[in-house]
């Protein structure tokens, strides 16, 4: 069997020193995309019901909140301290964020599809969905070409939340962040 790199070492033996040929940029490297938002639900106290939301330079954009004393209500708050979402648990748990949705149930603000495959939010008029793809959660527009715009991933640290900068500038990060919990959560949301 020929070995294509053999000649690497007669080469550099021999006093015709010529470096081996760089592999460099040759394989894929796993790194976020530069149009990615990343965002780290961390610092669980015991759980994502009490948690951090970090940028990736680590400063804290949002807290998830629930009262051990009352923990029929989660709310989620902004790095200015102000009440953004707040999320009644109850049989049938309705979710409200401010500016943008009033109280409903959740079942109805984050559908499921007919074929359970997937879950459709609607966000000041507009429609999108979630739904899983390898590992992780992605949310795409319901246009005719689907946009990818965020996706969701765990893993032993915590979950991963990368917002495409459409994402962003459609103003849905609130209700990203409170479908990431949502969907997360491990309770029943229908």
């Amino acid at each position: 069997m020929f070995n294509p790199f053999s000649g690497w070492a007669d080469a550099r033996n021999s006093g015709n020193a010529v470096p081996p040929p760089s592999v460099f940029g040759a394989l894929p490297y796993p790194s976020a995309p530069s149009n990615l938002s990343i965002f780290y639900l961390t610092s669980f106290s015991p759980d994502i019901f009490n948690c951090s939301i970090l940028n990736l330079q680590g400063q804290t954009y949002y807290k998830i909140i629930t009262d051990k004393h009352n923990p029929g209500y989660t709310v989620l708050r902004n790095a200015a301290g102000k009440n953004v979402a707040l999320i009644e648990w109850q049989s049938h748990p309705l979710v409200e964020i401010r500016g943008l949705l009033s109280k409903q149930y959740i079942s109805q603000w984050l559908r499921l599809s007919a074929d359970r495959s997937s879950r459709t939010m609607d966000v000041r008029g507009s429609k999108y969905f979630w739904a899983p793809r390898d590992k992780s959660i992605n949310l795409y527009t319901s246009d005719a070409t689907p946009r990818f715009l965020a996706r969701i991933t765990r893993n032993q640290s915590g979950i991963t939340l990368e917002l495409t900068n459409d994402a962003l500038q459609l103003g849905i990060l609130d209700s990203v962040v409170t479908a990431t919990l949502l969907l997360q959560c491990g309770r029943n949301i229908d």
